[in-house]
Formats: structure tokens, sequence, C-alpha cells
């Protein structure tokens, strides 16, 4: 067993990796890892959209791989909705165009002028120009919006000093790692009336294809115009369409944008100091805590400046920039190691619940809860105030019967879980019923008995 040292005394006490997994079985490694994973499979799930190709050449790993970007996400959710508050006039013709993500000859684009420019290459709009409510897009809403509300919840009692059970474990194991990425959800909410992919965009092979088959025959009149169910008299240039980003509602919503990942990046930053005491971390705890901080801080530079600077494209401008691909090349390499480091250090709990914390210091953290809040541990450290005590067997070693009040105390190693409904013990050997309150009341007044 490593000895830890669990006393701060106002220093960042972060503990040793310790390889605590080896107990834990293959049926419970998939549902761990479902379980820890399932937070970013659904926002990334709900938040890239499926591309629509209107170019040749297919872009490369590295160009796709942004699109995967909790940041690239975060920017498509703003631009949705800030587009949605300067329409003059939304329509289907909007809806289908803002939630489209097209690859172009310059690489991706999410403008504004795409709403007009990319419209002959449409086959399919939306059936309403705000969100069908029995559709793909709010079932996804409606389940990362639940899974953001129970993060922001769970992390503000944990914050709050509430015990682990009821709020969010500290010292995590692999289960919680992308937990907090959950808030995401909430942000989702912002545009929630106005996401949809019911909608599709032919490829540009596709679309001369279309066009050399009408040619060779006449009688086959097939024509992408007869696809498009708008008005031909609307307006068609982006100044005519949208308002520009000077616009007040616009101004106010950048602003309230940005709070809520300022808010999960202010707990961030107090989980790191932790200004109540007692500043200790597992490896696991301690990394997670540096990702989410790193992440939310390059997320809230890069989203605070290009709303400062009124962009309006819903593909994140920078997404075709050398150094953005690094930095998502970074962010899941560090998510990957993340998952490696919480493998080696999670173990199960007395109650069930996983953790990255040794055993002297996790059952209680993430067991002790308002219906247990007794968490007692026996012989797995130097702790010898507690065992089992048992009549059986009825005789000792030398075959006498045990008297009144004898009993056997079993050395046994656990954890009980439970509340002590009150302060009364009983004499080992006398039974008698005492109350500890006296007890401790007689030391205090008599320290010279100690």
């Amino acid at each position: 067993m490593n000895a830890y040292n669990f006393s701060t005394q106002g220093h960042t006490n972060i503990f040793p990796i310790a390889y605590q997994s080896q107990n834990i079985p293959f049926t419970e490694w998939v549902s761990l890892l479902t379980l820890g994973l399932a937070p970013l499979v659904a926002h990334i799930a709900a938040g890239v959209p499926q591309p629509s190709y209107l170019y040749e050449r297919l872009p490369k790993w590295h160009e796709r791989l942004c699109l995967y970007n909790p940041t690239s996400i975060l920017w498509r959710y703003a631009a949705i909705t800030d587009r949605r508050i300067r329409a003059k006039a939304w329509d289907k013709k909007d809806m289908a165009a803002t939630n489209a993500l097209f690859w172009t000859s310059r690489g991706w684009d999410g403008s504004e002028d795409m709403v007009t420019s990319a419209s002959p290459y449409c086959t399919l709009f939306p059936e309403h120009s705000r969100i069908n409510l029995f559709s793909r897009e709010m079932l996804k809403t409606i389940i990362v919006t639940l899974q953001g509300t129970q993060a922001v919840v769970a992390l503000g009692m944990a914050l709050g000093g509430s015990s682990s059970s009821d709020g969010f474990v500290v010292f995590m194991g692999v289960d919680l790692i992308f937990f907090p990425l959950a808030f995401i959800g909430l942000v989702r909410l912002f545009c929630a009336l106005w996401l949809t992919d019911d909608f599709a965009y032919t490829s540009l092979q596709s679309t001369r294809l279309i066009e050399s088959t009408a040619a060779k025959n006449e009688d086959a009149r097939i024509s992408l115009d007869s696809l498009l169910d708008v008005d031909s008299g609307e307006p068609n240039s982006r100044e005519d369409r949208f308002l520009p980003t000077s616009f007040w509602g616009s101004r106010v919503f950048r602003v309230a944008f940005l709070l809520p990942t300022l808010g999960l990046w202010v707990i961030c930053v107090l989980f790191l100091l932790q200004p109540q005491g007692g500043k200790s971390f597992t490896i696991t705890a301690f990394l997670v805590a540096i990702f989410y901080l790193i992440f939310l801080s390059i997320s809230l530079v890069i989203c605070g400046y290009y709303l400062a600077r009124g962009r309006t494209t819903t593909a994140i401008p920078c997404i075709g920039s050398a150094w953005y691909q690094a930095y998502t090349v970074f962010l899941m390499g560090a998510g990957l190691a993340l998952i490696v480091v919480a493998c080696i250090e999670t173990r199960r709990t007395a109650c069930g619940r996983w953790t990255s914390a040794p055993i002297e210091l996790g059952d209680w953290l993430a067991c002790s809860n308002s219906r247990t809040p007794d968490v007692v541990d026996m012989g797995h450290y130097q702790n010898h105030g507690f065992g089992l005590a048992s009549g059986m067997p009825s005789r000792d070693q030398h075959n006498n019967t045990l008297g009144q009040g004898e009993f056997w105390v079993h050395n046994f190693t656990g954890t009980c879980l439970g509340m002590l409904h009150s302060t009364l013990i009983k004499h080992s050997s006398t039974l008698e019923e005492v109350d500890l309150k006296t007890i401790q009341g007689i030391i205090q007044n008599n320290p010279s008995s100690l």
C-alpha cells in the first residue's frame, strides 16, 4: 500500500499515480468506457453537421478534423443564433443554408452569401422555418440539455461543499472525465429552435450529371430550379436578408453567449485553487482540471475575438489555419491521454461509484451523502478501532462457553456505509449503555486523565 500524505497545510498535494484498476472485469470496462464517453459522443453527434460538398476535391483528414473540435461546435451555435436574430425575414432557405456546412474551392464556407449562392444546389428544404418538434434535432436537444443541466447542478453542488454522491466526485474516475463537456448542451439552447438536418445539397458532380442528362434527353426536362420552393421576388443580397452586426440585439447576444462558458471557466479555476482549503488532487483530477482550463480559455479567446469583430460565418473563421488544426490535434491527444491515465487510476468504491483516489480517502468522498453520511473504513490502513463483533462460535479455544458479554472480534477489512443514529454506545465487558457525549465531557473537564 502506498503511503499518501493527506495533510496539505496550505500546499497543493497531488497524489502519485497508482494502478488501481487491475480488478475491473472486461464487462465492467465496457460499461465504464461507454458511460465516460457518452457526453463526448453525444455533443459531437449533436453539434457537428453533415457537410455539403460543392467542390470536386474532397477535404483531407486534417481539414475534416477541425469540425469535431468542441470550440468549433460552440462557435457554430453562436453564429446560427446571431444570424437568426439579425434576419429580416427568416425562411426555409435561410434555415437550410445556416445549418449546412459547405465545402467549396475556398475550403469550409458558412458565410451569409451561401444562403443565395448555394440555393441552386439545394434539393430539399426544411418543412418549416423552425425546428420540427418531432425531429431528430429536437431529440438531440432534449438529451444534451438534460446532460448539461445535470453537469452544472452537480459541479455547483461539489463546488459548494456538497457531498460527492449528491453532486460530483471530486476525485473522478474515467466515467466522469468528459462530464463537464455536457455544458455545451445548455449553450445549444440559444439556437435550439432553428436547428435542423432536414435539408440536402447536391454535389457539383451530381449537378453536372443532371444537366448533362437533361441536355441529351429532350423528353427529360430535369431542372434543379423545380426543386426550389422559393419566391423569385425574395431578396438575394446579404444586406437585404440580414441586419448588420451593429444591431443592438446581436450585440446583447454576443455578450450573453460567452457567459455560460465564462461561468464554467470560473468553476474550473475555483476547482484548481480550492479557496476553502485542502488542495488535494489525484493525477486524473488534476489533468482533467488543466484540460478544461486550456480548452475553455482558448475557446473564450477565439469566440470572443471573432464575436467582437462581427464575424458571421457558421464555420469558425480560423478553421482552415494551421494553428487551429494543431490546436485540434493537441486537444484530441490530451483527451486520449486523459482516458489512459484515468483508466489506470480508476477503481470501484464500496458504494459502487468510481474514483481515482486511494481507498483511504476515495470511499468517504465518493460515498458519503444525506442517506449514508457515515462511511467507516475498517482495516485498510491504520484504523484498528473497528471490527465485526460476533457471538459465534459460542466456545473459545479451551472449549469453554462464552460468558455474558463475551464475544469475538473478527479482523474484517472493508467499508461500512450507513448512519450513526445516536451517540449511545455499549461497553464490551458489561454491555452497559453509555452516552458518548458524557465520556467526551469527562475527558474535556479532566485533561490530566488522558
